[in-house]
């Protein structure tokens, strides 16, 4: 991809200027004529379908500069696989509608330098996120086959089964929730709810009926900035929860065991590793008293 045809991407860009909307209708009326399932990714209204695709289209304004952008369009990448649902398979579909969008609003306008020049912009755009999705994938592998692998089959019956694993959740988020710090990341949060989905999670963890359907521990924090130290405090909590329950340091060793195995998903060494769930999110972040 050269600086010339970086160039005329951004020129075509400012010409279509208001009328994106246009080009936006376009291209989801194609996109959905050639894959429909695509619709359980670009989901939402209008109104947020054509926000997203002046986001794209935005994307590939500032491809001039790609080198800068490397690390925002792998983040992009990241937080589509996440979030959305997005495959690495997805990328020609989206190709080709993108193409006939711009070759139906442009006309003879549309010449063959033209349409060169978004065929490898593109292509450029999409390996940096491809990357990254890629990567991210195997990360998911990787953690859920560690997530797997330390599991306590027997734990629940040495617990004394799912009512003892509640009220020790129960114990833990009463001080949690009080906790200056930590207590941050719950302000609006029911605690009830918390409670039954914690003890769901961890019973299916502790070798008990699996019920839980929500998403991974990794995914439902991805947007907490969460620190060592936050996580070591926790910790310390939620052992204390479990000798106050009248369990022993044996059980409560096993429990934070298996605990600690989603760790690594949740912890991040900076702010910058957070990834938002929607457009327009900000990291969720608790300040130290």
């Amino acid at each position: 991809m050269s600086t010339e045809e970086r160039i005329l991407v951004q020129e075509s860009i400012n010409e279509i200027g208001g009328d994106i909307d246009q080009v936006s209708r376009i291209f989801y009326r194609e996109l959905f004529h050639i894959d429909i399932h695509l619709k359980s990714v670009f989901s939402g209204d209008i109104v947020f379908l054509n926000r997203k695709f002046s986001n794209l289209i935005g994307t590939f304004k500032n491809v001039k500069h790609l080198e800068k952008i490397s690390d925002s369009l792998e983040k992009m990448g990241e937080r589509h696989i996440h979030h959305y649902g997005a495959q690495i398979s997805h990328f020609p579909a989206i190709k080709q509608a993108l193409m006939i969008a711009l070759d139906q609003y442009f006309g003879d306008r549309f010449t063959p330098e033209l349409r060169t020049a978004w065929d490898h912009v593109f292509d450029e755009v999409a390996s940096v996120m491809q990357q990254a999705m890629g990567q991210a994938d195997r990360r998911k592998v990787q953690r859920l086959a560690h997530e797997e692998a330390s599991y306590d089959s027997g734990l629940l019956e040495d617990i004394g089964g799912p009512d003892t694993v509640t009220r020790v959740h129960q114990r833990f988020y009463d001080v949690i929730f009080d906790e200056p710090w930590l207590g941050q990341f719950f302000s609006g949060r029911s605690k009830n709810q918390l409670v039954e989905k914690q003890t769901q999670f961890m019973v299916g963890a502790f070798g008990g009926e699996n019920n839980y359907m929500g998403d991974t521990p990794a995914f439902v924090h991805m947007h907490m900035y969460i620190t060592d130290e936050m996580a070591d405090l926790r910790e310390k909590i939620l052992r204390q929860a479990i000798l106050d329950e009248g369990l022993d340091k044996g059980i409560a060793d096993r429990w934070l065991r298996v605990d600690n195995a989603f760790r690594a998903g949740i912890v991040k060494k900076t702010i910058d590793e957070c990834v938002m769930k929607c457009p327009g999110q900000m990291p969720l972040t608790a300040k130290k008293p």
